[in-house]
């Protein structure tokens, strides 16, 4: 079997969420190939698989991170150009890969490209209804206007996205889900959905205890906290120039392992006693099995894993990041994050934000309560299942 996974190259999440599949097709003899842009190509060659680069489709970022509604909208001609350059791309790769199934994450060039070319294709899609970003509160009339745009594009995006023969949302089901305002949607767009929970590539079962994670990382019993940085370069680099400030000084009572989230040769950035900076962590999920609490943008895939591993979080959303908005305040609303404001975020409020979520009992007691419940999902052999359904579907159609 062949599989062509195209993920979206905007942040590393989308690709990331598609090597524990690709990687367990080919333990069973699969062949794949990955079509991305971005800083997801650099990400899935370090992974390890195959990658074809295609014309990158990003919008305008401002200086911390924040979309430029305005500048992105003006744009409009050189995105469409863009996207009919993909398409003309995906295409190409497409007729000479000769896949199977298409996977398509958060993309609509490769469901084109597949329906074009007879070719099943499977969508992963966590957030159906898009929200406008905005910095500024709106006026009542605004948020009218707002609110219907938003109903229109989501029409529009959903008689593309439903081109695709099958769609998965990589969330899990209420009410532990994270994107819950991005599926909450009229059911009609749901009948051709299946939840399956977040896609992992490895389980905290399949780890040493977080004692035993510890000592193998070089660390002691003290609270180790876990800094991982995700999204794109300009969301990295407006947070991590604050956060490597802060935890140059950070007390001796804590441990830090901070990655920076910039992909590739692993490389030490800074040390200090207790203290460690790099590029990129070549193992995050025993980082995950040994620390005790998490520092992150608040991206889908790094709350679930967070998740998964029982260990609470601090977010920090990129400013009118729509998505990461909600994820976070979702997230809080569970009872295993709290959030600071990026324009807040300085190291007394860092130290203030780990003190509260260290004593407070009730943010690992909920982690570790919702732990039980989300690791009943196997993610992972769900969609596998789906993509060899899909495959069997061409075959029966030759």
């Amino acid at each position: 079997m062949r599989v062509y996974f195209a993920p979206n190259g905007m942040a590393l999440g989308h690709a990331g969420r598609c090597a524990p599949i690709a990687r367990r097709l080919m333990e069973r003899g699969a062949q794949v190939l990955f079509s991305t842009y971005g800083d997801a190509v650099a990400l899935v060659s370090a992974l390890g698989f195959p990658v074809v680069k295609v014309p990158e489709i990003k919008p305008v970022e401002g200086e911390d991170g924040t979309i430029e509604m305005l500048q992105t909208s003006i744009r409009w001609p050189k995105y469409v150009a863009a996207f009919l350059k993909q398409l003309i791309c995906e295409i190409r790769n497409i007729k000479w890969f000769k896949p199977d199934v298409v996977v398509s994450d958060s993309r609509l060039s490769p469901i084109f490209a597949s329906l074009l070319l007879g070719v099943p294709c499977l969508l992963l899609l966590h957030q159906i209804k898009l929200f406008i970003p905005h910095k500024k509160p709106l006026s009542k009339i605004k948020m009218k206007l707002k609110a219907f745009g938003e109903w229109n594009i989501l029409y529009f995006l959903w008689l593309m996205w439903s081109r695709s023969t099958s769609i998965i949302v990589p969330d899990f089901p209420l009410p532990y889900t994270i994107a819950k305002e991005h599926v909450d949607v009229p059911v009609k767009f749901l009948r051709k959905v299946k939840f399956v929970g977040q896609i992992i590539d490895k389980l905290p079962n399949e780890l040493p205890s977080k004692e035993k994670a510890k000592l193998m990382l070089g660390f002691d019993e003290r609270p180790l906290i876990y800094i991982g940085i995700s999204g794109t370069k300009v969301e990295r680099e407006a947070v991590n120039k604050i956060l490597l400030d802060v935890v140059s000084t950070f007390p001796e009572k804590y441990q830090v392992i901070m990655s920076t989230g910039n992909p590739g040769e692993v490389r030490e950035i800074f040390r200090k006693d207790g203290v460690r900076v790099y590029n990129w962590v070549p193992d995050r999920y025993l980082v995950l099995k040994a620390c005790d609490i998490v520092v992150s943008r608040s991206g889908h895939n790094t709350i679930a894993e967070s998740m998964y591993y029982g260990v609470p979080s601090i977010l920090i959303p990129t400013p009118a990041h729509t998505e990461h908005e909600m994820n976070a305040r979702s997230a809080e609303a569970m009872g295993i994050a709290k959030i600071i404001r990026q324009s807040d975020l300085n190291r007394k409020t860092l130290l203030e934000a780990i003190k509260e979520v260290l004593e407070d009992d009730s943010y690992q007691s909920r982690a570790l309560f919702i732990q039980k419940k989300v690791l009943k999902n196997d993610s992972v052999e769900s969609i596998i299942r789906e993509i060899v359904s899909l495959a069997n579907l061409k075959e029966g159609k030759r």
